[in-house]
């Protein structure tokens, strides 16, 4: 047999922020499924706002619109506080 040295290795094809990315992708998944499930049990006093300013209905399709865009715009500013932090690290692996 002979080498196949054109694919990528395991730590290229895996690499940081691939990773970072499936991961924030898989809580928004799961933000949005647990935003409809919440939606479709319906507890009494839930009146989902949207950054306080956008009412959404107390259904599946509003919990789950409030959970994925809560989570999401929250892990997003934070992981974009961290990318931008991270330049300035003298000890970074590139």
């Amino acid at each position: 047999m002979t080498a196949n040295t054109d694919r990528p290795s395991l730590s290229e094809r895996v690499a940081g922020p691939r990773v970072v990315l499936t991961v924030y992708l898989a809580v928004l998944g799961v933000a949005g499924t647990m935003g409809a499930l919440l939606g479709y049990v319906n507890p009494e006093g839930m009146d989902p706002q949207l950054f306080f300013v956008v009412d959404l209905p107390a259904s599946p399709l509003g919990m789950a619109t409030f959970g994925v865009v809560t989570v999401g715009v929250t892990l997003g500013v934070l992981l974009l506080v961290v990318r931008y932090v991270s330049q300035f690290d003298q000890d970074r692996v590139e």
